[in-house]
């Protein structure tokens, strides 16, 4: 008879295991918890009690009985039986409960494996994870049965029992082709399981390398967690870039790509993969030159420190002082703006005004100079006008004589010329048909750079090697401290000991932190259809070059930095 009301309840379970069986099919839920707890309290001997009211007892009390099961843990195995037939229960919470309950039982209930990986295809998806989780309870005697499901036509079985086998660890090894064939498949979320299962399982490293460059963001993410637990190296190297390249460049319908690879602090390979032009059928190659996008910052940014180094050019003396009567704006912030805050991106200036730079319009400040981080354009303009009223010269004529010819970068220039015109790439857009051939007659610091991958390589070395470039060991400490910290931007992507834990944002490179130094990167994106990335970390005296004439070309060199880390 049910229990009448709470306030009794205290009495009635101190009664034996019927009545305090009875009080698992109350109408309370309260009372019904009691009756849970008084009932599991009791150990092994309120089994037989429990699997009666699982099996015979209407939907509460199936459910709460379940519950009684589960608290008893392996003191409950002689239920097994009973538990495996209630995943089959109408009820969805019963069969959520037995699942539950079976997982508490520990290695006993294997025998209710072949039950939990069915039960992996139920309809409600509470029921799904509760049976994945017990088959990664159950212990080496699940993984044949495992193994088989992760070729279930059912993508909720093949995702459950991969979750169910990194919950097993170096135990589910015997399923390591399985879980590889399952880094192959189309759903981003099965990829994920399978590459966390086979680094749990210290599984499937070569498999895992070449996920580092899946599509997916979270898989590549997984691949990398993975081999970083089993201690694996990422495999970085040349050969795994001319793969992997041209089979992005495939996929991602990315005409034409340069690379240039720097280890000890030198240049050791560089190559050019597809095509410069791809209406005129032009083959890229290492002489190609490509637009460097925003990655000419970086290059105008070593420019202005020389000009520092030699005290021509103060890094906190207002711009302002360096142009008198040159119409700058009325607005007080813009008497505050220094070449340090351009450099680091915090003189609040947009990145470019709405009418474009070159129809000199108005550019609003956003906030108090120094304050915080906006990435701009503008402000790099602002200081190449400084720059150029310093030396009197133009930065086309500047750069070639300060930087592009100490550095021996004799492909580079900022704007365009019949030499650059010879071996100029075309853009593309993201479908990979031409987009545009540029002609930039006029200098920009932000974004007018022509380059190929050696040159821009070789400017690196800069940085790498302080005998190969012109700064003083001041000023490439100064180029290489970090400015200000960047909460709301992610760390690039790499596997392994590179992978970034924080950003920030030195004179002219972004810094990613990572557990064995710091790596420096730029990015570059214009909309004529060119997309590249540069990094360098000084300790190791690693670097690379990614040049791309296609709009999808930052997918290409996010997922192959992605894979081949900081090499």
């Amino acid at each position: 008879m049910p229990i009448p009301s709470p306030s009794v309840a205290g009495l009635i379970l101190c009664l034996a295991f019927p009545g305090l069986a009875a009080g698992l099919s109350d109408p309370d839920p309260a009372v019904r918890w009691k009756a849970v707890v008084a009932l599991a309290a009791q150990g092994a001997g309120a089994v037989p009690e429990a699997v009666r009211v699982l099996e015979t007892g209407d939907a509460a009390g199936r459910e709460a009985a379940a519950r009684v099961l589960a608290r008893l843990g392996p003191a409950a195995c002689a239920a097994a039986p009973s538990l495996g037939r209630a995943l089959k229960d109408p009820e969805a919470l019963v069969r959520e409960r037995a699942a539950q309950a079976l997982g508490a039982l520990g290695t006993c209930a294997a025998p209710s494996a072949r039950a939990l990986a069915e039960a992996l295809a139920d309809a409600d998806i509470y029921v799904q994870g509760q049976a994945a989780l017990a088959l990664g309870r159950l212990g080496p005697g699940a993984v044949p049965v495992l193994a088989g499901a992760l070729d279930s036509p059912e993508a909720a079985v093949r995702k459950g029992a991969a979750t169910a086998l990194g919950r097993l660890g170096s135990a589910a090894a015997p399923a390591e082709p399985g879980l590889v064939k399952a880094l192959a498949a189309k759903d981003g979320a099965e990829r994920q399981d399978a590459a966390f299962a086979l680094g749990a399982a210290g599984a499937g490293a070569p498999a895992l390398r070449e996920a580092l460059a899946d599509p997916d963001e979270d898989v590549r993410w997984a691949a990398s967690w993975a081999l970083d637990r089993m201690g694996a190296a990422p495999g970085g190297t040349v050969e795994t870039i001319r793969a992997l390249a041209p089979r992005l460049m495939k996929e991602l319908k990315v005409p034409g790509v340069s690379i240039a690879v720097i280890r000890d602090r030198e240049i050791v390979w560089s190559g050019a993969f597809g095509v410069a032009d791809a209406q005129a059928g032009t083959p890229a190659a290492r002489e190609t030159v490509f637009e460097a996008c925003s990655m000419s910052k970086p290059v105008f940014a070593y420019l202005a420190l020389l000009l520092a180094d030699r005290g021509q050019l103060d890094l906190d003396r207002p711009l302002c002082a360096y142009l008198p009567g040159d119409g700058l704006p009325a607005q007080a912030e813009y008497r505050l703006i220094t070449a340090r805050m351009v450099l680091s991106h915090t003189s609040g200036l947009p990145n470019w005004r709405k009418d474009g730079e070159e129809r000199e319009g108005p550019v609003p400040v956003a906030f108090k100079p120094g304050s915080r981080f906006l990435y701009s354009g503008e402000g790099m303009f602002l200081l190449q006008r400084v720059v150029e009223r310093i030396a009197d010269e133009p930065l086309e004529l500047l750069a070639e004589r300060m930087v592009f010819r100490p550095l021996g970068m004799g492909r580079s220039s900022f704007v365009w010329t019949p030499a650059v015109e010879a071996s100029l790439a075309a853009g593309h857009k993201a479908d990979g048909s031409f987009n545009v051939r540029s002609r930039y007659l006029h200098a920009n610091a932000a974004y007018t750079l022509y380059t190929t991958a050696d040159d821009y390589a070789r400017f690196l070395l800069a940085f790498l090697d302080p005998a190969k470039g012109g700064l003083s060991a001041a000023g490439l400490k100064a180029a290489l401290t970090a400015q200000v910290k960047l909460d709301a931007r992610e760390p690039m992507e790499r596997p392994g000991a590179a992978r970034g834990l924080g950003v920030g944002w030195c004179l002219g490179w972004s810094v990613n932190a990572t557990r064995r130094g710091d790596i420096f990167h730029h990015s570059g994106s214009n909309q004529t259809g060119f997309r590249c990335f540069s990094q360098f970390d000084p300790a190791r005296g690693t670097g690379l070059v990614i040049l791309t004439n296609g709009l999808s070309g930052g997918s290409l060199w996010v997922r192959l930095v992605s894979r081949v880390g900081d090499l």
